[in-house]
């Protein structure tokens, strides 16, 4: 009876072992793909700021658009429109109610959208450190990332991954606040114009900043 009960033991252990390596190893697969693979994503998306004492700062939502290497688009549409553009040398912010314009060489604006940490099309591991992460609440795998190179304001930068690749990601910065994104209607590897991806200050802003 003992042996009976100690076999069934073990063959429930060995099997939940491997449902979560083969769970984490897939997870991993499609992560890996997200940075190998994709060369261009669309995707609408909602955003929560979050201070690091819990309290709810802002809220928005709007589109986003990427071109690997170096190119995104990041509109805000609600409340407040807000669009951050990167070229591939600049990245132009231009905020619609100031009716400003701010543009820094990319270099020295890394840190202008969450997106602008998924620029690159290289292995995941050359960027960061990949650590899985429990999520027993959630449809998705998450992993965590830590920047190898701390030239951002982003210290973490969790991803929830799904049938769709990266669904969701939650940004912790140096200041204790965390960034909620959810990402909606995921394309990938679509055609993009490349206008999308080139700015030209509006005629009567103020500009601050010189491009490089």
């Amino acid at each position: 009876m003992m042996k009976t009960m100690l076999a069934k033991t073990l063959a429930v252990m060995l099997a939940t072992g491997l449902m979560t390596s083969s769970a984490w190893a897939g997870g991993r697969e499609k992560l890996d793909e997200f940075f190998t693979q994709v060369n261009t994503m669309q995707s609408a998306f909602t955003q929560q700021v979050i201070d690091d004492k819990g309290e709810l700062r802002q809220s928005s939502s709007g589109n986003v658009f990427l071109s690997r290497p170096g190119k995104f688009r990041w509109e805000y549409a609600a409340p407040d429109k807000h669009e951050i553009v990167a070229d591939g040398k600049n990245v132009w912010v231009y905020d619609v109610e100031l009716d400003q314009v701010t543009v820094k060489p990319m270099n020295k604006a890394l840190s202008a959208a969450p997106v602008a940490m998924l620029l690159q099309k290289q292995p995941v591991d050359k960027q960061f450190s990949v650590q899985a992460m429990d999520a027993d609440n959630s449809t998705l795998e998450w992993f965590r990332l830590t920047p190898k190179k701390q030239d951002s304001d982003f210290t973490t930068m969790d991803l929830g991954v799904g049938n769709n690749g990266v669904e969701e990601m939650i940004l912790g910065d140096k200041f204790g606040q965390q960034t909620y994104i959810k990402f909606q209607g995921v394309r990938t590897n679509i055609n993009i114009d490349n206008s999308r991806f080139s700015f030209t200050p509006p005629k009567g802003v103020d500009v601050v900043g010189t491009p490089s």
